[in-house]
C-alpha cells in the first residue's frame, strides 16, 4: 500500500488486546498495522456498496415464466 494515500489513525488498545494484537501478527508474519488493516478491510467489506448484478435476461418477469408444472411433468 502506498503510504501517501493513507489516512494515519491512532486507537487505544488495553494491554491484553495488544499483546494479542502482536501476537496475531507474528503468527501471521505482517507488522502490526498491517494485519489491523487485513482485518478491518475483512469486517467492511460488508458495508461496502456493491451495485446490483444486472438480470441475464433469461427470466424477464415472474408472469412471463410460465408454467413450472411443464418441468416438473404434472408432479408437483
Amino acid at each position: 500500500m502506498a503510504l501517501a494515500r493513507m489516512k494515519a489513525t491512532t486507537i487505544a488498545l488495553d494491554p491484553e488486546v495488544d499483546q494479542l494484537l502482536t501476537r496475531a501478527a507474528r503468527e501471521r508474519g505482517v507488522s502490526r498495522a498491517e494485519f489491523i488493516r487485513q482485518q478491518l478491510a475483512l469486517v467492511l467489506e460488508q458495508y461496502r456498496r456493491h451495485p446490483k448484478p444486472r438480470s441475464a435476461g433469461i427470466i424477464r418477469s415472474l408472469s412471463e415464466r410460465g408454467d413450472e408444472r411443464e418441468l416438473f411433468g404434472g408432479r408437483r
